[in-house]
């Protein structure tokens, strides 16, 4: 209660009463000291995350990855930017601030499959953050530390978004599977003991709850990711790349209506982008922070347009996984390509989206001249996150020192060469023409885009990808 007269109108902006703001915090040397931490674990889950999204067969996983790894970037970028207003010189943010807790974040890398990775991510490691920022909400000062209090807040809810996502997706993987909820039962309490090894997310658990023994290490060889794109067993037709729809979408006389169902289709398999870019964007963390900042948020923003397309078909009562969804994009370029290639070849395909003839501007006006008016919102949006998404490939070809005509010279040439690459997957599954089909089942009508007119008219996306 106040001591002076007032006038009935809250104190302190409303942010707290006098008394509690009247109590002292942490100070900033321990505020920046766990702040530190919590944005090491951010920087560690995005890579974690972003280092399984590619293999992990579970297409809604690969979605919540999508969108947890772009979360934990923009939450380290909000620690950083407050470590830095309270620190100058900005203390070391590239490295571990604790052996012990990399050691815990080490182990859960190591998980072996959706399972253990679902257990060590939503069960053990963003809990004990998101307990870690609950309990620095209630202990620091509530005025004199408001950009901690207010940004906190904001990464509470999304890490409690992620957990609500988490615990219903591992529940799903665990019903009717008792070796299951076995295993991830072991794999909780085997990193439970490394995390209190560590004395938790802020460091300052109680010394006694220190494990004497630690269970074995799951590994001591460093960790390689696996960036082999994989799907789940709902899927068929991974490795048939026969997939018409880069063709029919803008070739001439073939109505609007196919058109469109060809861009739902190439919406819906954009999906390999997002198991391309998580691949570079690993293998290229020695970039500018602004770099990850920059290619995070594309990552998402690629796998939203594959979720428009599920969106659409499913708004059609239409089973998408029957489409057959190839991994031939990420799967060529992510095995017969570098890292530095792998983003020259995003930014072709990014600057060929733009032409207002072949473009983004030819797909909504497919989708508005075929009558689709959820169709036509989506491609709306996908047009604006293309030319974003333009802008960012120009922004780091040029810090890369090439300009970009080269860069899209080099992009074709990366392009050539990486096709010829799938021949040798090609003999996996059968090539087979499904686009007929399917065209008379969504829309009841015979495609005008046979194989023969397609090659009668020469008809070739040279990209051959999502876009």
């Amino acid at each position: 209660m106040s001591i002076a007269p007032t006038l009935g109108i809250p104190e302190l902006a409303g942010l707290c009463s006098y008394d509690d703001a009247a109590r002292v915090g942490f100070s900033v040397e321990e505020n920046v000291r766990r702040l530190v931490r919590y944005h090491w674990v951010e920087l560690r889950l995005r890579a974690i995350t972003l280092s399984h999204l590619t293999a992990t067969p579970e297409w809604e996983v690969k979605c919540a990855f999508s969108l947890h790894q772009w979360y934990d970037t923009e939450h380290a970028n909000g620690l950083r930017v407050r470590i830095a207003e309270m620190r100058n010189p900005l203390p070391r943010l590239d490295q571990s601030p604790d052996p012990a807790l990399d050691a815990f974040l080490d182990e859960v890398i190591r998980s072996a499959d959706t399972v253990e990775l679902l257990t060590g991510l939503y069960r053990v490691a963003r809990p004990a953050l998101a307990d870690a920022y609950r309990r620095h909400l209630k202990a620091t000062n509530p005025l004199v530390d408001h950009p901690t209090q207010r940004l906190l807040r904001t990464l509470v809810g999304e890490e409690d978004d992620a957990l609500v996502w988490g615990g219903r997706a591992l529940s799903a993987l665990l019903a009717g599977n008792p070796a299951a909820r076995k295993r991830s039962a072991a794999w909780e309490e085997h990193l439970g003991a490394w995390l209190s090894a560590a004395r938790g997310i802020a460091g300052d658990g109680d010394p006694a709850s220190v494990p004497e023994r630690l269970p074995m290490r799951r590994t001591s060889e460093p960790y390689v990711p696996d960036f082999h794109p994989r799907r789940d067993r709902r899927f068929k037709g991974e490795l048939n790349f026969n997939f018409p729809p880069h063709q029919v979408y803008n070739t001439p006389g073939i109505s609007a209506a196919e058109r469109n169902l060809a861009l739902l289709c190439k919406r819906t398999l954009e999906m390999d982008v997002p198991e391309m870019m998580a691949s570079f964007i690993v293998e290229r963390r020695d970039r500018p922070w602004e770099y990850h900042l920059d290619m995070s948020r594309q990552l998402w923003d690629e796998a939203r347009h594959a979720m428009m397309g599920t969106v659409a078909f499913e708004a059609r009562r239409v089973d998408w996984t029957k489409i057959p969804l190839n991994i031939s994009f990420a799967l060529r370029l992510n095995l017969h390509a570098d890292p530095v290639e792998r983003q020259l070849m995003l930014f072709s395909i990014e600057q060929s989206l733009m032409p207002a003839d072949t473009g983004k501007r030819l797909e909504y006006q497919t989708a508005v001249e075929a009558d689709d008016a959820l169709s036509a919102h989506f491609h709306d949006y996908d047009w604006a996150d293309e030319v974003l998404h333009a802008r960012i490939g120009r922004r780091w070809v040029k810090e890369e020192g090439i300009t970009p005509q080269e860069a899209i010279e080099r992009g074709q040439m990366i392009h050539e060469r990486t096709w010829a690459e799938l021949d040798q997957y090609r003999v996996g599954e059968e090539q087979t023409e499904w686009w007929g089909d399917f065209v008379h089942q969504v829309l009841g009508i015979e495609s005008a885009a046979s194989p023969e007119k397609l090659a009668e008219l020469k008809v070739v996306d040279v990209r051959r990808t999502s876009g």
